[in-house]
C-alpha cells in the first residue's frame, strides 16, 4: 500500500469511528473515502473490509427499507470477500464480527458469522496471549456472549460470560 493510501485509510478509519457513533455525514464521508480506496487498491482486504463496513452504515442510514437491506447486503458481501481474501486478519475479523453483532438477526441471520469471528479471535489469544490486549478480549466475550443471545442460546451466552472471570 502506497503511503498516501495508508494515510487515505488512516483518515477513513477515524472518520468511519465517527459513524458508528451516529454521524451519518462523516458515514457518507468514510464511504467516499473507502470507495476511492477500494477502486485504487481492488486487493487489498483491509480495504475491502471497511469499504463494506462504511456500505452497512449506510444501510443503517437510508431512509427507506429497501435501501437499507441493499446497503447492509452488499457490505455484508464485501465483508465476506474480505475474510476470503485474509481469513486470518484480526481486524477483519473484528470488524465484520462487530457489524454482524448490530445487524438485525430477525432479517440477515448473521450471528453464526459473528460467534465464528470472536471465536476465532479468542482461540488465537488462547494461543498467544500478545495477540489481544486484556480491555480487547473482555470486549470480545461480551460480544461473543450477546451474538449467542442473539441466536437464540441463552446457555452458551450464559457461559461464555464465565470466561470474563479467567481473563481477569
Amino acid at each position: 500500500m502506497k503511503n498516501n493510501a495508508a494515510k487515505q485509510l488512516e483518515e477513513g478509519r477515524k472518520i468511519l469511528m465517527k459513524g458508528v457513533t451516529g454521524d451519518k455525514q462523516a458515514v457518507k464521508k468514510a464511504h467516499e473515502i473507502f470507495a476511492a480506496l477500494r477502486g485504487s487498491e481492488p486487493n487489498n482486504a483491509i480495504v475491502v473490509a471497511y469499504h463494506g463496513s462504511a456500505l452497512t452504515l449506510l444501510g443503517r442510514d437510508a431512509a427507506q427499507p429497501i435501501e437499507k437491506a441493499d446497503k447492509a447486503e452488499e457490505g455484508l458481501n464485501s465483508l465476506n470477500q474480505a475474510i476470503s481474501m485474509d481469513p486470518n486478519s484480526k481486524e477483519i475479523r473484528l470488524l465484520r464480527g462487530k457489524v454482524c453483532l448490530r445487524l438485525p438477526e430477525s432479517f440477515f441471520q448473521c450471528s453464526k458469522i459473528a460467534i465464528q469471528d470472536f471465536t476465532f479471535l479468542l482461540d488465537q489469544y488462547k494461543k498467544d496471549a500478545n495477540y489481544l490486549p486484556k480491555n480487547q478480549v473482555q470486549e470480545i466475550i461480551k460480544d461473543l456472549s450477546t451474538a449467542y443471545q442473539n441466536a437464540g442460546n441463552e446457555a452458551e451466552a450464559k457461559k461464555v460470560l464465565q470466561q470474563l472471570d479467567e481473563v481477569n
